[in-house]
Parts: C-alpha cells; structure tokens; sequence
C-alpha cells in the first residue's frame, strides 16, 4: 500500500469519526436520559472509614555459621591406554 493510499485512508476515517462524533452529540443535547427498563436505581455510595495497614514483620534470615563451601572443579582427560583391555 502506497503512502498516498494510507493518508487517504485516514482522512476518509478521520472525517467519518468526526462527523459520527458531532451527530452523536447533537442527538443526545435533544435526547432526555432515558432509564433502561431493569436498571437498579443509583445507590449513594457508603463512606466507610479506611482499615489500617498491618504488615506482618519477618524474622531475619539466619546466618550460616561459616560461608558454603566452593566446589573445586577438576578438569582430567581420560585417555585409552593399552594396560586396560
């Protein structure tokens, strides 16, 4: 698709969203508010004071007595020897 055929296609779009959006505007300024047929009447909303925050506090990790160990890597080579068959 060519950029011309793109910025077209926006425009067209545009005008259409813009248009669409002033009609809707205009019909409801006209328009009382119609209750749907089921609807719960609003409630007033409760203020309830806010609960406190309580944050358990975790005991601290206990500290190994003496740091892990490294493991020592040995790299050996295996090698064929005629002794072994």
């Amino acid at each position: 698709m060519s950029a011309a055929a793109t910025a077209a296609g926006y425009l067209y779009a545009s005008g259409r969203l813009r248009g669409r959006a002033q009609r809707e505007h205009e019909q409801h300024a006209d328009q009382q508010p119609v209750q749907r047929q089921g609807a719960q009447p609003s409630r007033p909303r409760i203020e309830r004071p806010r609960r406190e925050v309580r944050v358990a506090a975790l005991p601290e990790a206990a500290q190994p007595e003496k740091p892990r160990r490294t493991p020592t890597i040995q790299y050996r080579t295996r090698r064929w020897r005629p002794s072994e068959e």
